[in-house]
């Protein structure tokens, strides 16, 4: 309940939390290869758009699969904790700023991300000990493939 209400409060107020300075924090993409795997022909998903059904029902082989490792390199006094949040609703990791340990996340198949099918947004609050953030970090993902880090330019997957 109480990670609820605070992705519901973070949503609200995010708009008001000021962007981490982007030399008080490393981002690095991490590329792999992966198989896709296959979807069950047995099985129906409704909800499944038609891009999606195609991607899950075709054997594409090898795939560019992205990961992304994010550090602190200077933690304010009053940052203790750093949450992600996957597209504004899904809390995916939840833990204790530490300036010495590389957050590892999982991002997805790289077509995914730039279709919007899977995550392509993800926020990272830097939280106080009364679980208020102090500072945020936005990653987003454009469907052409660029990605931008606060609003700024990074590069293209």
């Amino acid at each position: 309940m109480n990670v609820l209400l605070f992705v519901l409060a973070s949503v609200v107020y995010q708009d008001t939390i000021p962007f981490k300075p982007s030399e008080e924090f490393e981002i690095k993409l991490d590329f792999k290869f992966k198989d896709r795997p296959r979807a069950d022909p047995n099985k129906v998903e409704l909800d499944q758009s038609r891009k999606e059904f195609e991607r899950s029902h075709s054997s594409g082989g090898q795939l560019p699969y992205l990961y992304l490792d994010f550090r602190v390199l200077k933690q304010q006094p009053r940052e203790v904790r750093l949450r992600v949040l996957q597209n504004n609703n899904k809390v995916v990791h939840n833990k204790k700023v530490d300036i010495n340990q590389v957050v590892k996340l999982e991002l997805g198949f790289t077509d995914d991300i730039k279709d919007h099918v899977g995550p392509y947004e993800y926020v990272i609050l830097l939280v106080d000990d009364d679980k208020n953030p102090i500072s945020k970090v936005v990653i987003y993902f454009k469907t052409d493939g660029t990605y931008l880090v606060n609003g700024q330019m990074r590069g293209k997957i």
